[in-house]
């Protein structure tokens, strides 16, 4: 056996096994010590190719191939020029890899992202598991960067341009059948005794099997063949078209990918290489590259972190759930809680109330089994979870319940007191309250250490975000079971503590109001709308005020209100519209109307609004009025100890609102404009618009003593 840093080498019966194993981490990545083992292991098996008939591949992790190249790496280089020798450097060994003199079968059992999947490509098969945990995909796009290890030039001369260029220009992952049903892989085996499999089919390529395969791969159709070769042109263009219609132009690495695929799919597999590496090193040193991957380490560090000072604290594994109120929310937190197998006990008032959220969650279902991601049988098991009852019986073994009533604080205690007659002690009771304080809610539960707040937000199946409400008596332990629990239902959570509107609500309602007082003043809403959306945010002020609810909007303004006075005065357009007793999506009539294919402005709006000017309204004044007082407020937020660090806003905001990942987060962008200049415009505004613009003493100190967010 040959041993090396990362990974392993033997020979059996004249098949060589190379296994991945980094030490001392639960993950495989291609560190360039690993990369450099690799290489002499590639070496090893070319001087010994007279004795070697065939090579495995795989990786001793449970659950994961290889996740790609090391970040940290990759985060470090700022010269176009190193990027684009690392990238030809790694391109080399795979290129080795690609002409052994024997075939090289890769198992992919668990994940493979990146650098991983351009390994894999790299071999002449790919076998993979058929393990829910594995997953494929070349997410480079996300991060800013493109394939730099061969994925733009292989994959494309593997599957065609139709069925690659997707994957390449989206990030996204396929699991082992999907990944066959684009040809990226030649066979799913079973993931128990793979190993077994992996030889037979080595066996199989041996004995002269292996043309099935291979021809398996090929376009096939005239249509789809004249639209690979003489038809490349169209391709390019939809792609193109594709990508600017999700990215609007803020991120640039798709379009690179897209030219990196273009200019060397008709070329020698040297030359697009060259093509590629060039382009790798373009988008490596890129600011927006910079902000994706400083993103995506924040993500890494929450899936290490437990939520709380003690990092190893032990707590409660969450199998047995209670869901009090069927309704939006309630309805999908049940929905989130059965799809991660965990049993909930669904209360309300009545049997009609129970039927929509179950009804609910088979709709979820049902779009998943239309998609083919769920059988008929994984369905009827997902909604088995679900049960539905008028009254506490089964809430006595519950580990967790989720409180999703109506948001009114006397009734949520009274709610919360009753709770208490019918649970165990240890039992967690977390409110989805997305503004009254948890503090004041926890006085109604019998042990308040063990209340806490989970806000969820809608819808609850997409929103990757969950912010952890710690009140003044809540305990580490509820805190870390709530945030251990999150992660496993595969959303992001933040920990912040007990105050009105908690953070992301916080830092929403200037940002909203100030929407109000732009319309107010003649401002057109779809312009608005479209000067957020080219900033970068998923959609515009006004559209998501109808997307959250007027009434709810409304609500959760006036809470604000009480809670911080005369510089959160709110404008008078949604007063108008609450009035006028529009909902916004849900009742299909808020700001638009809201079809079944598209929302349309309704022009009705502008006779309900006192509109006191003519909208002469610059597109720079629009957006420094609706993200400076976000800023303001998130300053507060530090100053307060809402939150520990500028971080927690980051997650919070681009998990929870879609603030711009590009841009950095809020408080990268408030660097990048400069403290001081956002101060001086706020001062100028407080002069012509008055409180609620006037700068906080956090950013004026910060002003004073020259300091940013990050320093």
């Amino acid at each position: 056996m040959e041993t090396y840093f990362g990974l392993t080498l033997s020979v059996r019966d004249q098949v060589a096994y190379l296994v991945f194993d980094f030490p001392n981490e639960k993950f495989n990545k291609l560190s360039t010590p690993v990369m450099e083992s690799l290489n002499r292991a590639i070496d090893w098996m070319n001087n010994n190719a007279s004795t070697i008939k065939a090579c495995i591949i795989s990786s001793a992790k449970d659950g994961i191939f290889i996740v790609g190249a090391d970040i940290d790496e990759i985060k470090n280089i700022t010269d176009a020029k190193l990027g684009e020798q690392g990238a030809a450097a790694g391109q080399a060994i795979f290129s080795k890899l690609e002409k052994l003199p024997f075939p090289v079968v890769c198992v992919i059992d668990g994940a493979c992202m990146g650098g991983g999947t351009e390994l894999s490509l790299a071999c002449h098969y790919r076998l993979a598991t058929d393990s829910p945990k594995t997953k494929i995909g070349l997410p480079e796009v996300m991060l800013g960067i493109i394939p730099g290890f061969g994925g733009t030039q292989r994959l494309p001369r593997l599957i065609g341009l139709q069925r690659s260029l997707p994957l390449i220009l989206s990030g996204k992952t396929l699991d082992a059948v999907r990944a066959y049903k684009t040809c990226m892989v030649d066979k799913v085996i079973p993931a128990n005794f793979y190993e077994k499999y992996a030889q037979e089919f080595v066996t199989e390529i041996l004995n002269g099997k292996s043309k099935k395969y291979t021809e398996r791969r090929k376009v096939k159709g005239l249509v789809n063949v004249l639209l690979e070769t003489v038809g490349k042109g169209i391709i390019y263009s939809q792609a193109r078209k594709s990508v600017l219609k999700e990215t609007k132009g803020h991120y640039p690495a798709p379009l690179r990918a897209l030219q990196s695929v273009k200019e060397g799919f008709s070329k020698p597999l040297d030359e697009g290489l060259k093509i590629e590496a060039k382009y790798l090193g373009e988008m490596i040193v890129t600011p927006i590259s910079k902000n994706l991957i400083r993103i995506f380490r924040l993500t890494e560090d929450i899936k290490k972190s437990t939520g709380v000072a003690d990092k190893k604290i032990t707590v409660p594994q969450i199998r047995y759930s209670g869901v009090l109120g069927a309704g939006v929310m309630g309805g999908g937190i049940a929905y989130l809680f059965s799809d991660n197998n965990v049993e909930v006990r669904l209360k309300d008032i009545n049997h009609q109330a129970i039927g929509l959220g179950l009804d609910a969650s088979r709709k979820l279902y049902e779009r998943k089994l239309k998609q083919r991601r769920l059988t008929k049988m994984q369905l009827k098991r997902k909604m088995a979870y679900i049960t539905g009852t008028l009254d506490y019986q089964g809430f006595g073994r519950t580990e967790l319940i989720v409180e999703a009533i109506v948001e009114n604080m006397d009734i949520k205690k009274q709610v919360i007191a009753e709770i208490s007659k019918h649970v165990n002690d240890e039992c967690i009771v977390a409110s989805n309250t997305s503004s009254l304080s948890i503090t004041e809610m926890a006085t109604a539960y019998k042990r308040p250490e063990n209340f806490v707040g989970m806000h969820f937000f809608n819808p609850v199946h997409r929103m990757p975000l969950v912010e952890i409400i710690r009140g003044k008596k809540t305990s580490d332990r509820s805190v870390a079971a709530i945030y251990s629990f999150s992660k496993k239902l595969g959303k992001t959570p933040i920990v912040v503590n007990d105050g009105a509107g908690f953070l992301v609500n916080r830092l929403l309602m200037p940002y909203l109001n100030e929407a109000g007082f732009l319309l107010e003043e003649g401002v057109k809403i779809e312009a608005m709308d479209k000067v957020m959306t080219d900033f970068g945010m998923p959609m515009g002020p006004a559209l998501l005020i109808d997307e959250v609810g007027i009434d709810v909007a409304y609500k959760v303004g006036k809470i604000f209100e009480n809670a911080f006075g005369a510089r959160v005065q709110g404008s008078h357009a949604l007063e108008k519209l609450n009035a006028d007793k529009r909902l916004g999506k849900k009742g299909k009539l808020g700001f638009y109307i809201h079809g079944d294919k598209r929302a349309v402005v309704d022009e009705k709006v502008y006779a309900l609004i006192d509109i006191k000017g003519d909208g002469s309204v610059s597109k720079e004044e629009m957006v420094q009025r609706m993200t400076y007082p976000m800023i303001n407020e998130a300053a507060m937020c530090l100053a307060e100890g809402i939150v520990n660090s500028v971080d927690d806003i980051e997650i919070g905001m681009i998990f929870g609102t879609g603030f711009p990942p590009f841009r950095g987060g809020l408080m990268r962008y408030a660097d990048s404009e400069g403290i001081e200049k956002i101060v001086n415009v706020l001062e100028t505004y407080t002069q012509k618009f008055g409180a609620r613009f006037k700068p906080c003493d956090f950013l004026l100190d910060m002003k004073k003593s020259g300091k940013k967010f990050y320093n």
